[in-house]
């Protein structure tokens, strides 16, 4: 739960953006974000009146989280044999308002629950 909590602040930059990616209450993201602060003993964020940005220590653990993150994921997938496994690739066209936007959060979600789909995006420049 802090690790999933962690990594939403991480991408959308602020508690309130997290907790509505995630579908809870601000309070529980930020109780679970000073948790595992304290439990680290490493200030994750920075905080300022805009939002939060991650620290290098941040950074460093981003990359463990989203690895633990992953390997969970991978082994519940392993649980249910090969048939559950997605493949394939998915091709988007997207505006370009969504593409700087909304895309980059929602690819790296779908990423990490399907990683055996490609996806490529073609951006509409207007024309």
């Amino acid at each position: 739960r802090q690790l999933q909590f962690f990594i939403a602040v991480a991408e959308q930059g602020t508690v309130s953006g997290a907790a509505q990616n995630l579908s809870i209450s601000q309070s529980s993201v930020t109780e679970a974000i000073k948790e595992l602060e304290s439990d680290l003993g490493v200030e994750l964020f920075e905080r300022h009146p805009r939002g939060l940005n991650i620290t290098h220590k941040g950074h460093q653990f981003l990359r463990h989280a989203t690895k633990i993150l992953a390997d969970v994921s991978d082994a519940r997938r392993s649980f249910f044999g090969d048939q559950a496994v997605a493949g394939g690739r998915l091709q988007l066209g997207v505006t370009s308002l969504v593409a700087g936007y909304v895309l980059s959060d929602l690819l790296a979600r779908y990423r990490r629950a399907y990683p055996g789909v490609e996806i490529s995006a073609i951006e509409d420049n207007g024309d």
